[in-house]
């Protein structure tokens, strides 16, 4: 018999340490699938089975992991836990199940311990957006190969702060010689990373735009021979934590810097908006942008303001102007032919000030949503409208050639014609001026900013971008497990302390090291340096914490979330700010007067603590201080922006949206499959409440559990979804987290059918008095499909998808299998599903398509009418 045990070795081969409470974990599961949880007997048990194995075991034997389950087993029964080794038996089969499919996905022979962070679900994404491939489509990238590229890349721009290169007083820049960054392909590294050819490029350009400044106290042949040297090795620690942030599912960035870092395109931003003068040459130089933007994955929006409006005079030609919607087309049509990069389709936002001449044209082009279609509207409702809009007096529309008034209009009309447009086909969203600038840091010296990006969350400059990141805030939610059926769950504040420090870094290094698509937005973005972090996994969250969405509790949970970012975030900027220097248009904002640029409690933010409690407090009176003292590295930190793909690797609900559905259909050829959010797949579990008939019945009421009459009310209260949730509830979430959010959110305020234009009316008006930004609605089925037929590459991918699914042997072994779910892989048969595929549905999965962050999308799959 063994003393001790004290390593174990994986199914790959690999060599870990023992740890016991693995088992303990293993067999709580099993105790909570049969409905009986208790930690006591699970660590009991435990304790037997590490017994049993050191008596099994010779001097100095390393265990195998399928000997230690073998013996769980054993346990179980002589215990008389019969139905708990069942669901135990079960489980292991499920995981060894699992497990094949993610070498099928990942097209790998063993999986490692990153892979096994992922989901199904979560993988595919990764596959399909984001791993690289060969000529032939073959995967030749794992989930830590992709984080590692990312991580090395985004760490680059810190070196270039080492006292060893940089100096802070300008001298003149250095001659430069030959370099052929394939040549020093991994040869060169920081601490054990490798540098490939991508990381070189972008330590050139780094270098480059360092040493033209006067920065840089070597030169790049010296530079290169340090890396040689490895005297960069300390930089191992900033990578490994980036690294870590991603592998452990804490923070992903946009998918730009995902599929871009480390790789050819090396374009990390998300977010643009090109200005639109009136001139064809300026037209055409913005298409131009435009498609070279998409090509590398970002997102553009384009006030088209600017141009004369229809019939308008041409001095140069006598002709007459066809007008900002005839443009428009022209700027949609480019969309459809231009792919970005094979990750998704451009999008776009089309804007036009609420008083240009052709404002009703616009509010009308997407009736019906049958033209556009690579289009979101939205009208810039200017300040000036509202006194217009409450004396009742003609609102002028004026000739942005000349300024002159082309016709009056009623104001009450031209609203109630944007909320019955909205009602009817869910467009055009709206963006409020006074409310967009009111906090604009740099309002008095360039003026109004009067486009955001496509999704409305990043208010914009022309000639301007922004990068986005999403820290997933249920990864903070701590739970201790307990012999009840309630958990002890709380929020890890320290931990995300921690980590919006360190993405805060991550985000800023973003903008040195990003490839930019046109000089012109590189200089831009360089001197405001904004960053655009935010939420995701909100949701989830909040059904962790057992929390209602729409209540109290969890708006004041939402404030103190989202306070804490901003200031952590602000926090870290300012420390950036110390090492590295403030942003260059600092002095043209309104930072050194001490303002800040988010509504908050007001404009005297003081040191009062966050809620009656105390228990977080920010002392934003001496941050406002430090700003005045040491300046800011970032114009803007905060943001909330749509989380499609990366809240899917994550495995988390979408941004700071509530869950749409707590049950998801997959249709397939053979059948149905279900998934089932994790969180409350978890708690009906624990309340011996889930089974095959909970999944069929929640389904069958559009994924909610309101009109079960068998869930406790208590937990209803708790899994509201989307369509649960009052049109008012919604637009108050999006205020309490505008309130300490410097950009804007995107949301979708959801209304169901049965709402009137009133209703809608209303719940605009309300989220102009509370000071929201813009915003976007959806009526449930006003949009009656989407008119795409998926390419023969997407068909193929579907049933490349639908194989690694399930197996035709399977079905004739088992029967039809109707519910699957990427979280446990709890397995239920039902019967066979004959029904053809709803025209509402993805075109890549078969997943029914839902309304959320501003685009109509495929839940699943990430596919969307914005993002693709």
């Amino acid at each position: 018999m063994v003393k001790d045990i004290k390593k174990v070795q994986k199914r790959d081969g690999r060599i870990v340490v023992f740890e016991p409470a693995k088992i303990t974990h293993a067999i709580f599961k099993a105790l909570e699938t049969v409905g009986e949880p208790n930690f006591d007997l699970a660590q009991k048990l435990s304790k037997e089975v590490v017994g049993k194995l050191k008596q099994k075991l010779r001097p100095r034997q390393i265990p195998k992991v399928e000997e230690v389950q073998d013996i769980v087993e054993q346990a179980l029964v002589q215990e008389g836990q019969a139905r708990v080794a069942k669901a135990y038996i079960l489980y292991r089969q499920k995981r060894a199940e699992i497990r094949n499919q993610k070498q099928q996905i990942l097209q790998k022979t063993e999986i490692d311990e990153v892979d096994k962070r992922f989901d199904l679900n979560a993988l595919r994404v990764l596959c399909s957006r984001y791993l690289k491939k060969d000529n032939s489509g073959k995967i030749i990238e794992s989930p830590k190969q992709l984080f590692e590229r990312v991580a090395v890349h985004t760490a680059l721009p810190s070196i270039f702060f080492d006292k060893k290169i940089f100096q802070k007083k300008p001298k003149a820049p250095h001659p430069f010689g030959e370099f052929e960054p394939i040549k020093l392909e991994k040869k060169l590294k920081i601490g054990k990373y490798l540098l490939n050819q991508f990381h070189l490029e972008a330590l050139k350009r780094l270098y480059d735009r360092f040493d033209n400044e006067g920065k840089m106290k070597v030169k790049f042949s010296e530079l290169l021979k340090l890396l040689k040297k490895n005297k960069f090795a300390q930089y191992e620690k900033e990578i490994e934590s980036y690294y870590n942030l991603m592998a452990e599912r804490k923070f992903f960035p946009n998918t730009p810097a995902l599929a871009n870092f480390g790789n050819y395109l090396g374009m990390g931003s998300a977010c643009f908006v090109i200005s639109i003068e009136d001139s064809i040459e300026s037209i055409m130089d913005c298409l131009k942008k435009a498609a070279i933007i998409f090509k590398s994955g970002g997102g553009v929006g384009y006030n088209f303001s600017n141009l004369r409006p229809e019939g308008d005079f041409i001095k140069t030609t006598g002709g007459v102007s066809s007008g900002p919607l005839s443009f428009m087309s022209l700027f949609n049509k480019m969309t459809d032919v231009i792919k970005q990069g094979g990750i998704r389709r451009g999008a776009s936002i089309g804007i036009l000030d609420s008083d240009h001449p052709d404002i009703e044209k616009f509010i009308t082009a997407k009736r019906g949503n049958q033209a556009l279609r690579n289009f979101n509207i939205s009208v810039f409702v200017k300040s000036d409208f509202w006194d217009y809009f409450e004396s009742k007096k003609p609102y002028p529309l004026k000739n942005p050639r000349n300024g002159e008034v082309v016709k009056y209009v009623d104001p009450q009309n031209l609203f109630n014609l944007i909320v019955y447009q909205a009602w009817e086909s869910a467009e055009p969203g709206v963006i409020f001026d006074e409310h967009i600038n009111k906090h604009n840091p740099f309002f008095k010296t360039l003026g109004p900013i009067k486009a955001t990006n496509p999704c409305g969350e990043l208010p914009l400059y022309e000639d301007e971008s922004c990068n986005l990141g999403s820290i997933n805030v249920w990864a903070f939610c701590k739970s201790k497990p307990t012999n009840g059926r309630k958990k002890d769950v709380e929020f890890d504040w320290k931990d995300f302390e921690k980590t919006i420090k360190l993405v805060t870094k991550f985000l800023d290094n973003v903008i040195d090291v990003n490839k930019y698509p046109l000089k012109e937005i590189e200089e831009t973005t360089l001197n405001t340096r904004r960053i655009g972090l935010g939420l995701m996994g909100l949701a989830d969250v909040l059904y962790e914490l057992e929390i209602p969405y729409n209540s109290a509790q969890g708006l004041e949970f939402m404030e103190k979330l989202m306070e804490f970012l901003n200031y952590h975030s602000k926090v870290m900027s300012v420390e950036l700010a110390q090492e590295r220097g403030e942003f260059p248009f600092y002095k043209k904002s309104f930072y050194p007067q001490g303002r800040l640029a988010f509504q908050g409690r007001g404009e005297d933010l003081g040191e009062l603590p966050f809620s009656k409690k105390g228990d977080l407090k920010f002392d934003w009176k001496g941050l406002k201080e430090k700003i005045k003292r040491y300046g800011l590295r970032n114009s803007q930190t905060t943001t909330n922006a749509p989380t499609g793909s990366i809240s899917m690797i994550a495995g988390c609900s979408s941004g700071i949206e509530p869950n749409f559905s707590l049950v998801y259909e997959k249709k397939i050829t053979i059948g149905s499959f279900y998934y089932v959010n994790h969180v409350f797949e978890k708690v009906m579990e624990r309340e011996g409440l889930f089974d095959e008939e909970l999944i069929k019945d929640v389904c069958d009421r559009g994924g909610s559990i309101r009109d079960l009459a068998y869930i406790p009310p208590r937990l209803k209260k708790i899994f509201v979804t989307t369509m649960d949730i009052e049109a008012k509830d919604h637009i108050m979430a999006l205020s309490v987290l505008q309130k300490w959010t410097d950009s804007s959110i995107s949301k979708t305020i959801n209304f169901p059918n049965s709402a009137t234009v009133e209703d809608m009316k209303e719940a605009y008006l309300l989220a102009h008095k509370l000071c929201c930004k813009d915003l976007t609605v959806f009526r449930d089925k006003s949009i009656k499909g989407v008119l795409r037929v998926a390419t023969e590459k997407e068909k193929k991918r579907k049933f490349k998808e639908e194989k690694e699914l399930v197996s035709l042997e399977d079905v004739k072994a088992k029967g039809p299998i109707i519910f699957y779910n990427t979280g446990t892989g709890h397995t239920l048969s039902i019967k066979e599903n004959n029904n053809s595929l709803e025209k509402n549905s993805c075109p890549l999965c078969s997943t029914t398509l839902i309304n959320s962050e501003g685009c109509k999308r495929c839940p699943k799959c990430g596919w969307g009418i914005c993002t693709g």
